[in-house]
Formats: structure tokens, sequence, C-alpha cells
């Protein structure tokens, strides 16, 4: 049985080896990147508008979905690159249909996004103008 020292210390490691994986694909995955960004700026919104908590937690849970689903498509990807396309036809396929998975996740949070914040960008616009 593993002390409570050893304990932390495998966490430590694991925490590490999940931040590596992140910063690979922050580095080689422009979608990633730009997923992120879109992500901080739907994160700050979600505070800045007087969201019920409910809301909070829909569009927190989106953000965590799409950038998670991306992240298992990078990992698809990668796996699949190493098997090569040559070797079977439906590496190309099991490809796509990843790219398809995080697309129809962004898409989805895209529109419960506009359904959540479409009221008060609305007011904010009318603000303005």
């Amino acid at each position: 049985m593993k002390s409570p020292k050893e304990k932390i210390s495998f966490f430590m490691k694991s925490f590490r080896y999940a931040l590596r994986g992140i910063s690979y694909a922050w580095k080689t995955e422009e979608n990633f990147r730009s997923e992120v960004v879109i992500s901080v700026i739907v994160l700050v919104m979600s505070f800045a508008f007087p969201l019920r908590p409910i809301q909070q937690v829909l569009v927190g849970l989106l953000v965590v979905w799409v950038l998670t689903l991306e992240l298992v498509n990078t990992v698809l990807e990668r796996m699949m690159d190493i098997l090569n396309p040559k070797i079977h036809p439906f590496v190309k396929v099991t490809k796509d249909l990843m790219a398809g998975a995080v697309l129809v996740s962004a898409a989805g949070a895209f529109v419960i996004g506009l359904i959540i914040f479409y009221p008060y960008l609305k007011n904010l616009f009318f603000t303005f103008f």
C-alpha cells in the first residue's frame, strides 16, 4: 500500500503528464487553440452577465465537453496516423467521424450558447444603439 507521500507524488506526476498532453494539443492543434480562446471568452461572458446558476453550469459543461472531445479527437488522429490509411481504408473514415463529432458538439454548444446569451447580448446592443 502506498504511503500518503507516494500517493501525492503519483498524483503530481499524473497531473504533469496531463498538462504535457494539453500543452501538446495547444502547440500542434490550431482548432484546439481557437476553441480555448473562444471558451475563455464564453466563460468571461458567463460571469459578466447575470446568468442563473444552472445556465453557468451548462456553459461550463459545454466548454469542458467541446475541449475534451477535441483532445480525444487529437488522440485518435495520432493513433490513426501511426496506422496509416494505406493499412486500412477505415482510418480516414475514423478520422472524419471524429472531426464530425467535434463539429456537432461545437455547433450544439454554439446554439445553446446563443439561446443562453441572446437576451443579454440583445440588451447590451440596444443600450449602445
